[in-house]
């Protein structure tokens, strides 16, 4: 019984920690100094603080989205002052 139930809890963690991962996103941000970077989702769902998000507001699906999109901005000083790799 003991086994039964240990094996439920470590099936019920891993399925969480994977629904978990396929709800992330990911961010392109701006710092207070503007330096752009790309971010994971906090728990809450949004940038910490001190972060604004641009490009898509809402958050990239994957890091390569996010990466891709980084990459096209980031000559452009209007945006990105410099690049922090995250």
């Amino acid at each position: 019984m003991t086994k039964v139930i240990v094996t439920s809890f470590f099936l019920l963690g891993f399925a969480q920690t994977a629904l978990a991962a396929d709800s992330s996103k990911f961010f392109v941000t701006v710092d207070t100094v503007g330096n752009c970077s790309v971010i994971q989702s906090t728990p809450s769902g949004k940038p910490s603080v001190g972060k604004t998000a641009i490009g898509d507001e809402g958050g990239y699906p994957s890091m390569e989205a996010a990466k891709k999109y980084l990459d096209e901005i980031r000559n452009d000083e209007s945006k990105c002052k410099g690049v922090v790799a995250g």
